[in-house]
């Protein structure tokens, strides 16, 4: 899976842009959370790791599980997830 990268605070910039009325202190509390965990290893319940910016808006879970699609190429991860060997 590819994902577009970008900074934590890049991405909360772009969601913001696009957001307005959302808590900047919530998002990123909510990314960090969520980045965390995949840092832990966490892995959703088909066993795949899960997506970060997904994971801050629904729960701790993949990118096709959240989004029921299997093409990531035009979305957005977290740098340092998509940085991170998955194997």
């Amino acid at each position: 899976m590819a994902f577009k990268s970008i900074e934590l605070q890049e991405y909360v910039q772009l969601h913001l842009n696009s957001n307005p009325d959302v808590d900047a202190a919530d998002l990123t509390a909510r990314l960090q959370s969520a980045l965390e965990a995949y840092r832990a290893g966490r892995r959703c319940e088909c066993g795949v790791p899960i997506w970060v910016i997904g994971s801050a808006e629904v729960g701790f879970m993949c990118f096709t599980c959240i989004t029921g699609e299997s093409d990531s190429s035009e979305d957005y991860e977290i740098a340092e997830a998509c940085n991170k060997s998955d194997s």
